[in-house]
């Protein structure tokens, strides 16, 4: 069986534990031979990181959108035209297939064009990158090409909206119509869409996809346990920079502030060694080094306590990361899959948000009471909740795990919503492109809004782009 994850950016090691994700829940409902044409923004590099030797399943392909479309990255005559040219390739796709482009098409364009005509499904992969912090044209083309194929995307575990631009919501109501299957991180998320769907009951609230991937054996032994883990002293710290900080740099300074204090009270009071290490890192080709804002807040730390802290500034796939975190008595945790990937092996976490998204985690896994959120976070309130985190931890760890089994139970639950898709390939609803496929494609209007950056600086920001 072909299928096809589109718009995943696996430099980010959190996105590639969605992909890795949605490749074990699908293996659990078609334990045969599954072929995944993986459509990523940088797929040499993730080929690179993720190599056949290792991942003989996983081919990595560009993602469509991104190579056959051009977007405004100015106001010059030449931009003005982008919008043209995209509408121009979408109409002749539509009516007469990949040769009308003919030998405009790269061999590889091609190739991917193929694989779309050919797979038995199409998944859109999970994450937050939805959401109008960020120019949606690029996802909104994608989704048009899959309309062209007759492919309509199963929407794997999203946090997205709200949806407030007219023109996001006029595109995206065909799209997530035509879609067999919503699945969503949050209810608050559901509420987003919920006049953007006719049909609600194909949208369904389940835990985030990673939550798979948890070693329940690990955690089941953890609780039945009457001692608690032997403490190793180590603690990890995962960090980032966010560029859309309340108070802009002084509030970044205010989060950085927070962690030096975390940092300090975890060595020279509880006695810990402490790593920073994180999902986003090690890539020079990815917009995100986490390790850089780690160095920063080292570089600034009394010289007595920076002795007994080290940055991992390593890459490290999903499978490598959560073995590193066993080691730890606990993480905090700023990226969201960091926290959930250290709550699959059984690691006790506490989190810091930076979107909706995690706040939302940290309610259901029951440390909702001592999450710091980035927005306000001070260095008071952050002394305060680790001593109350780490003074309680095995009370904290002991809810978390259990609430983890009920995740990994929710993410599961997915195989039992695609079981029918796969039984009838009701995924694959058309092949003929150029003969009248792609008819019930969202409408190709007349560009107006296309490449709008009112929500967004195009080039600064879409670097800054946030997929996990």
């Amino acid at each position: 069986m072909k299928i096809v994850v589109e718009n995943t950016v696996c430099l980010n090691t959190g996105d590639a534990a969605i992909l890795l994700a949605i490749r074990h829940i699908l293996k659990t409902i078609v334990p045969g031979n599954l072929r995944f044409a993986v459509f990523d923004s940088q797929p040499e590099v993730a080929e690179r990181l993720y190599p056949k030797k290792d991942y003989p399943d996983l081919e990595f392909h560009k993602l469509l959108s991104e190579s056959l479309f051009r977007y405004k990255n100015g106001s010059g005559l030449k931009d003005r035209f982008k919008p043209i040219y995209n509408r121009l390739v979408l109409q002749a796709l539509r009516w007469f297939g990949t040769s009308a482009l003919g030998t405009f098409l790269s061999q590889n364009d091609r190739r991917g064009l193929d694989i779309y005509a050919d797979a038995d499904m199409v998944v859109t992969t999970g994450g937050t990158y939805l959401v109008e912090n960020y120019n949606l044209e690029r996802r909104l083309n994608q989704f048009r090409l899959d309309a062209i194929f007759g492919k309509d995307p199963v929407f794997f575990t999203q946090s997205l909206g709200p949806f407030n631009k007219s023109y996001n919501r006029q595109e995206l109501g065909p799209i997530f119509d035509r879609s067999p299957l919503i699945l969503l991180r949050d209810e608050r998320s559901r509420t987003h869409i919920q006049d953007l769907v006719k049909d609600l009951g194909k949208c369904h609230v389940v835990a985030d996809a990673v939550f798979a991937l948890a070693d329940t054996d690990r955690i089941g032994k953890s609780l039945a346990s009457s001692q608690p883990p032997a403490p190793t002293g180590r603690v990890a710290i995962s960090v980032r920079h966010w560029n859309y900080v309340s108070d802009g740099e002084g509030g970044m300074r205010r989060y950085l502030d927070s962690i030096r204090e975390i940092a300090t009270i975890l060595v020279r009071d509880l006695g810990k060694e402490v790593t920073f290490v994180s999902t986003c890192q090690g890539v020079p080709e990815y917009a995100h080094d986490d390790s850089k804002t780690a160095r920063a807040i080292v570089a600034e730390l009394d010289p007595e306590i920076a002795r007994h802290v080290t940055v991992d500034a390593a890459f490290h796939t999903p499978d490598q990361l959560m073995a590193l975190v066993k080691g730890f008595d606990f993480v905090v945790a700023t990226r969201m899959h960091m926290m959930i990937m250290s709550l699959c092996v059984g690691t006790p976490v506490l989190p810091i948000a930076y979107e909706f998204k995690t706040k939302e985690v940290a309610k259901r896994i029951g440390v909702d009471d001592v999450l710091l959120d980035i927005d306000t976070v001070t260095s008071a309130e952050a002394r305060e909740k680790l001593g109350r985190f780490a003074g309680n931890l095995d009370r904290y760890r002991k809810t978390s795990l259990k609430a983890v089994l009920e995740e990994h139970a929710s993410a599961m639950s997915a195989t039992n919503l695609l079981a029918s898709l796969i039984g009838s390939r009701s995924a694959d609803v058309a092949r003929g492109v150029g003969q009248g496929g792609g008819q019930s494609a969202s409408r190709l209007r007349d560009g107006k809004h296309e490449n709008e950056t009112d929500a967004v600086v195009e080039g600064k920001r879409q670097k800054d782009r946030e997929q996990v």
